[in-house]
């Protein structure tokens, strides 16, 4: 069975992409009728997919809607994998061990190749995701250093040994992420590590060699290409970049997509030379 870094290292080999589509169907944009989101996220899919390596969809944003949300968040991860996509379910869950395997089980299956997971409760509450996702060969991606302006409150704090939180939690990640390194060098266990705190990304590379990044913060949130070199450092695959509302609102989705895979091209071709 082919681990989920393998898959991952393939696809943006093969697309040569490394752009996250990022399905943020806001109600204020796109309304309330599940028949709507589904339909406004499949054209999105349509247009921007092909310059894309992979998909996240918002659970958030599908499980409003109750049931029918529901119908239509995995109607659109079913033809996200239909297209060749990743599909990485952003859903962020977290909890003891019993209920972490709960959500393991209804999350990880269908076409969710990776699922992003809080590992604020520890190793034990992260566990259960990462043996549901290593035993088929999917991925889980743990928060580490998130884009939100918040994020300085909680995982910059200096910790006893001086560290910053989010670094004893890039540790955790590496450490857990070990037994699942493929041949292509990355591991089936991930880290998010935002755009919007570029000064962070050579640290966490070199504690989290065999991580691939998932880079949310480039559009609408700030974050610039140019900045992510050191997210590729390690390996020409070892980052993908979410972008949302700057492709899935823009005039021209596909163009926006085009642009940035084109851009981050350019930067992990840099950073590999």
């Amino acid at each position: 069975m082919t681990g989920f870094g393998d898959a991952l290292a393939a696809a943006v080999t093969a697309r040569e992409s490394h752009v996250v589509l990022g399905l943020d169907p806001a109600p204020a944009r796109v309304g309330e009728d599940p028949a709507a989101v589904r339909a406004f996220c499949l054209d999105v899919l349509a247009s921007a997919g092909p310059a894309c390596v992979a998909v996240k969809p918002q659970v958030a944003y599908f499980e409003r809607l109750g049931a029918a949300g529901w119908d239509a968040l995995w109607h659109v991860a079913a033809a996200a994998d239909g297209a060749g996509l990743a599909v990485i379910m952003d859903a962020k869950r977290g909890d003891i061990d019993v209920t972490a395997a709960a959500y393991a089980d209804g999350l990880l299956r269908g076409p969710v190749s990776a699922l992003t997971v809080n590992p604020m409760m520890g190793s034990d509450a992260v566990a259960p995701f990462v043996d549901r996702a290593r035993a088929d060969g999917r991925g889980v991606f743990c928060l580490v250093r998130t884009s939100n302006p918040g994020a300085a409150d909680l995982e910059d704090l200096p910790l006893a040994d001086g560290r910053p939180w989010h670094e004893a939690v890039a540790g955790l990640v590496a450490t857990m992420g070990e037994p699942g390194v493929g041949d292509s060098g990355l591991s089936d266990v991930g880290a998010v590590v935002g755009a919007t705190a570029p000064q962070h990304l050579e640290r966490l590379r070199a504690l989290m060699p065999a991580q691939p990044f998932l880079i949310p913060g480039v559009g609408a949130q700030g974050g610039r290409p140019e900045d992510l070199g050191a997210a590729f450092s390690a390996h020409r695959a070892g980052a993908v970049v979410n972008a949302s509302r700057s492709i899935i609102f823009a005039d021209d989705p596909r163009r926006a997509a085009e642009e940035l895979r084109d851009a981050l091209w350019r930067v992990a071709e840099r950073a590999a030379s």
